[in-house]
């Protein structure tokens, strides 16, 4: 066996061993109020040896080659065995837009002690997590973006459907387990969608995802507590819907108002 080989089957041994996180977080993501100075998530060190612990903040896309106005402390941290760390956000007052919602992503990498023996392997596991930077004054109530979405179904010249959603809110809307129901079944259409605020998305399907004129729309929505509550609507294709919450007795159907 000649050495690329060897490095070939190092890799494939890598990468088929089961990689597990020492280090969890209190939240799967972080809703910072700009109403308040700073904001803390919670890191835990599950793992039998201790880590070190590297935190950083980036913007989202276009905001990444721009300093952000934040100071993240502390930066590099050790974690002994079910040591804990608060890990705090500092808005520095100023440089963030004041008129929606600004997407962040939060890094946390776990870095183990290097382990004795010759030709063991130490690997550094990342993590990272949304960041939600709402500044004060905002209009309307976040918890009721998922009601506020704006959705409609065409199929296109191709046959091909496309599932639209718009938000007009100033808010992030998280959405989990999108599916569509009509009487032949359920079709799922994804984990989760990320619509930022007066933003849009669209979600293809095959022409043969839905044999009926009117379905039903279903999805869950996260909170500010990381909980998931369950939204539903019945529409027509080509007519534009909103959805509501389950169990409201208001249940949105097609051609429905719009705030």
């Amino acid at each position: 066996m000649n050495g690329r080989q060897l490095w070939l089957l190092m890799l494939g041994l890598i990468t088929m061993a089961p990689v597990l996180a020492s280090v969890s977080l209190s939240g799967t993501r972080l809703v910072f109020d700009g109403r308040f100075p700073d904001v803390s998530i919670e890191a835990r060190n599950r793992g039998r040896q201790e880590v070190l612990l590297q935190a950083w903040l980036e913007g989202h896309e276009e905001a990444r080659s721009n300093p952000l106005p934040f100071v993240l402390t502390p930066p590099i941290s050790r974690l002994a065995p079910e040591g804990r760390q608060a890990l705090r956000l500092i808005y520095e007052g100023r440089g963030m837009p004041t008129n929606r919602e600004s997407l962040l992503h939060l890094y946390v990498m776990e870095i183990p002690r290097a382990p004795s023996g010759e030709g063991r392997l130490s690997i550094a596991i990342r993590q990272r997590i949304n960041v939600l930077f709402r500044p004060p004054g905002l209009a309307g109530d976040p918890a009721l973006t998922p009601q506020h979405l704006r959705w409609v179904l065409e199929r296109d010249a191709s046959g091909v459907l496309r599932l639209k959603v718009e938000n007009p809110t100033p808010f992030h809307a998280s959405l989990l387990s999108l599916e569509l129901a009509d009487e032949q079944g359920r079709h799922l259409l994804g984990d989760d969608l990320l619509v930022p605020p007066g933003g849009r998305r669209e979600l293809l399907l095959t022409s043969r995802a839905l044999g009926a004129r009117q379905a039903w729309l279903r999805f869950n929505a996260l909170n500010d507590y990381g909980g998931q509550r369950t939204y539903r609507a019945r529409f027509d294709f080509g007519a534009p819907f909103s959805a509501s919450l389950v169990g409201d007795a208001s249940l949105s159907q097609s051609g429905s108002a719009h705030d």
